[in-house]
């Protein structure tokens, strides 16, 4: 009698522990994106926070890029694949959208869909993701470069302004990447010109014949001050001395209007004016 007890509730314990694994396994399988239902939307982020108001706010420094992701599963925590949903930003940051960093441009297997933020003016900004009746709402702010003490490149007269280079905007339609330079980028296409800026090296030489040119030091190798719109990569054949500090180089400025590795400028032949430009 005890041994038929002992028996049935081992049995009873295994059906329950397969129904329990049979419901965690539903809940890892991704559900076709529906702009009738209702979702859990939330936006991750490595810096986010809360406000005393309540609001998910988020902290970027002026002409810096931070990563985002836009997270969405059903009420019973079901991932949800193939999202697109809608962007609207209010304020001078600038959206850089899915497909940007990843090919992605809906959500995953995971319910996970990538995008970035660049820094406007010091400020306030508000960003909703929206799909159907769905939204998400996240506060960008924009803290001034100036509080960080980085240094900026000085401006050169008659050379490239980096302000009138992040003016250039880039959007995803129907999958594509477009470019939209504004006339006065334009104008210095195929252009002898002149930049003063901060080399990021691409090799662990002294002398750097390929590397990056930003406009303020990269405080990390994945987030370039700017964005895309924010570096110039460089090709010198003679070579340029590798420096911290800032340096004012010169070469044949290039717009690159079907950018398939991130990078929209490009300067060749480029040659070393003055090595160290004082700021």
């Amino acid at each position: 009698m005890k041994r038929s007890m002992c028996v049935g509730t081992f049995l009873v314990a295994v059906v329950v522990t397969m129904s329990g694994l049979a419901a965690t396994d539903d809940l890892d399988i991704p559900v076709t994106a529906n702009n009738a239902e209702t979702y859990r939307f939330e936006i991750l982020s490595d810096s986010g926070y809360t406000d005393e108001r309540g609001r998910q706010v988020i902290d970027i420094i002026e002409g810096y890029q931070a990563n985002l992701a836009l997270s969405v599963d059903t009420e019973e925590g079901r991932p949800v694949i193939g999202l697109q949903p809608e962007f609207s930003l209010e304020g001078s940051s600038t959206l850089f959208p899915p497909g940007e960093s990843t090919d992605l441009t809906s959500t995953d297997e995971s319910g996970i869909l990538e995008f970035g933020i660049t820094g406007g003016k010091m400020g306030m900004d508000e960003l909703t993701v929206s799909f159907g009746e769905n939204k998400a709402v996240v506060y960008i702010n924009v803290i001034s470069i100036a509080i960080t003490d980085f240094p900026q490149a000085p401006a050169l007269e008659g050379g490239l302004s980096w302000s009138e280079l992040m003016q250039t905007k880039l959007d995803y339609v129907d999958g594509e990447l477009e470019i939209s330079f504004p006339e006065i980028v334009k104008q210095q296409n195929g252009e002898m010109v002149r930049v003063s800026g901060f080399m990021m090296p691409l090799d662990p030489d002294s002398t750097q014949r390929h590397f990056l040119l930003t406009s303020s030091p990269p405080h990390c190798f994945f987030h370039i001050p700017g964005g895309p719109a924010g570096v110039i990569e460089v090709f010198s054949d003679e070579g340029v001395e590798a420096s911290w500090a800032p340096v004012m180089i010169e070469g044949h400025f290039e717009l690159i209007d079907a950018a398939t590795t991130g990078v929209i400028y490009q300067m060749k032949q480029a040659r070393v004016v003055n090595e160290e430009v004082t700021l």
